[in-house]
């Protein structure tokens, strides 16, 4: 009985270390219409809008609006080292630090904060064009405090 036991005990901890764990690094795939924004509690609805960052702790947020992310980096007094922006085009999520963003213009968002982003240099020139809309690096976001000054949550959002 003590061998059955043993046995048991170790198979149940071998199982707990190997059993596959939730991704610790890279972006996770937003289930839109369920996934909810971590800055204004919006449920994300949209593709090609949004992001994700990841903290030091592994601990995963998601975002609507790339406003939003923005925001949300700012009001953190710590290192994020991984964050990603939706490709408005469709390619998925982009490195932050390498994405080319299209603000302005007749871009329209969730939160009204009119900026999306972009894969594809060229991409982001086209959309911005049709939009008459200025191509900008995230320097430039980052300067462009009037865009983001006194935008709130949504409200109605806890």
């Amino acid at each position: 009985m003590k061998t059955v036991f043993a046995l048991v005990a170790v198979l149940f901890f071998a199982a707990l270390l190997l059993w596959p764990r939730a991704a610790r690094e890279g972006p996770v795939l937003i289930a839109y219409g369920k996934d909810g924004c971590a800055h204004c509690r919006m449920i994300i609805s949209e593709r090609g809008l949004g992001g994700e960052l990841r903290d030091g702790h592994g601990t995963l947020t998601k975002y609507d609006d790339v406003g939003c992310l923005l925001l949300s980096l700012w009001q953190r007094h710590e290192e994020v080292p991984e964050a990603w922006v939706e490709d408005h085009a469709g390619g998925g999520f982009v490195p932050l630090l390498a994405a080319r963003f299209v603000r302005g213009g007749r871009v329209t968002t969730p939160m009204g904060y009119g900026v999306v982003a972009f894969r594809d240099e060229a991409a982001a020139r086209t959309f911005a064009q049709e939009q008459q809309a200025q191509v900008a690096t995230l320097e430039d976001l980052l300067r462009d405090k009037d865009r983001f000054a006194g935008k709130q949550p949504h409200a109605g959002s806890p």
